[in-house]
């Protein structure tokens, strides 16, 4: 993959660290570097994605910023282009991706008090913030497959790509597994449902009353971690951030006025709205979570025992199995096959098994099965924190080893379509300069760019 299209993904990786940077590194001075059609380039953005780097161990040089230029340029192009053809992204779009980019960092804080800690505001507050940005990735993403969406190689092709690759810079593969699961969560009983909203209405009771303040009820009952200590407040949410049944509760109440209790997925809640400005809300919530049964979390680890005897007794495969009785509908009809979240494949680095699933004991369950061998049931969390209980399957696990093409065809194919695009992408820059306002500010012109942005400055 072209150097380019590395700083890219950096600089996508990179978001939520990089408001970190700025925050330590305090205000700056300000100002456009670069305008593209009617996007705007500013120092910042820049400099941010500089730190960012530094913060990772890359080599600084002064022509890494000329590079990063190079990249936002060709990005905002892009989203010029976008508006031009009337390519949007849904809200539900930015939703998701957020979600998905959220989920990754936690994973690697263990916890959303160890992240709001670190970035000194809540998770909320950071979603809320990532918006723009976020849209504006997902637009250069949908512009890109606008463009070479339908380009494919032929396996001539990646024969011939993989002849033309140098002894000494043919990938090396690390230690990869594939892992499937069936994951079987317990049903909530509707007596622990009554029981737990009669507890939430009496603790509201208190708090209409006055006898109970409300940031008081919040750090005390409140089972949401992300807002418990902060008085169970999130500020400035957008519509849309939340689950339906929440959203529509905080954006059909009065300034001051506290809702009944109402049930979502995770559980009982009641909600005061501090504020509403047009699409966006402040408010106070207190949520609590039904218990697990714990005859119903034992009948799971006696249901996955027979479950298992049929697929070990050939009655049915794991993959039939996982389709059947997962609990999990991300990898229920993909043979249980838990995938990497940053890159979409049930390929998963070693390395970072212990960043893809929420429980601790997950790499070193992973580590001692041989492929095709099954776990033991064992009680452990869903990846939305309930307890339940799952059989893990090592479906295969390669050694470190150079990429070739009868074990890594995949990879190569990749490899020879990004090659393949990656021209496509050049040749289609190359034709809109000529047709596009660029503007550079004269210290940032002494940089060697990939594209001849200086040819059309206006």
């Amino acid at each position: 993959m072209r150097k380019n299209l590395l700083i890219l993904a950096l600089i996508i990786a990179a978001i939520v660290p990089s408001v970190l940077n700025a925050q330590q590194r305090g205000p700056m001075v300000d100002r456009i570097v670069a305008v593209v059609g009617s996007q705007i380039i500013k120092e910042s953005d820049i400099e941010n994605a500089f730190e960012q780097y530094k913060a990772e161990g890359m080599q600084m040089t002064d022509s890494l910023r000329g590079a990063i230029l190079d990249e936002l340029m060709y990005r905002k192009l892009l989203v010029q282009q976008a508006i031009h053809d009337s390519v949007t992204v849904s809200d539900a779009d930015v939703d998701a991706e957020i979600d998905r980019r959220m989920r990754y960092y936690l994973m690697q804080f263990g916890s959303e008090e160890a992240f709001e800690k670190f970035y000194g505001k809540s998770v909320e507050a950071y979603k809320f913030e990532l918006r723009d940005k976020v849209r504006e990735l997902l637009l250069v993403q949908r512009m890109q497959s606008e463009i070479v969406g339908s380009v494919t190689v032929s396996p001539q092709e990646v024969r011939e790509f993989y002849a033309r690759i140098p002894a000494d810079s043919v990938p090396l593969i690390n230690s990869e597994v594939e892992v499937g699961q069936i994951l079987l969560i317990p049903p909530v009983s509707q007596e622990l449902k009554d029981f737990t909203k009669q507890e939430l209405e009496g603790i509201r009771q208190r708090v209409m009353k006055g006898t109970l303040d409300f940031c008081a009820a919040a750090s005390t009952y409140s089972d949401d971690p992300t807002s418990k200590f902060n008085c169970g407040k999130y500020e400035n949410v957008r519509r849309g951030t939340f689950v339906p049944e929440f959203d529509a509760i905080c954006f059909s109440l009065k300034e001051g006025e506290i809702s009944e209790v109402f049930e979502t997925e995770y559980g009982y809640h009641f909600v005061k709205l501090i504020q509403r400005l047009g699409e966006t809300v402040t408010i106070q919530h207190i949520l609590k979570s039904v218990p697990t049964d714990p005859t119903e979390l034992q009948k799971c680890k006696v249901r996955l025992d027979s479950i298992m005897k049929f697929v070990k007794l050939d009655s049915m495969t794991f993959c039939e199995a996982a389709a059947k009785f997962s609990s999990d509908e991300d990898s229920k009809y993909a043979c249980g096959l838990i995938l990497n979240p940053m890159t979409g494949s049930s390929k998963i680095e070693m390395e970072i098994l212990g960043q893809i699933d929420p429980n601790q004991d997950f790499p070193l369950i992973v580590s001692q099965l041989k492929v095709g061998q099954y776990s033991a049931p064992h009680q452990c969390f869903s990846a939305d924190g309930k307890m339940a209980y799952r059989v893990l399957w090592l479906k295969s696990r390669t050694e470190p080893h150079k990429a070739n093409l009868k074990d890594d065809y995949q990879l190569i194919q990749d490899m020879a379509l990004q090659e393949k695009q990656d021209q496509l992408l050049e040749k289609w820059v190359r034709s809109k300069l000529p047709y596009t306002y660029i503007r550079i500010a004269e210290d940032y012109r002494k940089y060697n760019f990939r594209y001849p942005w200086i040819q059309y400055i206006k």
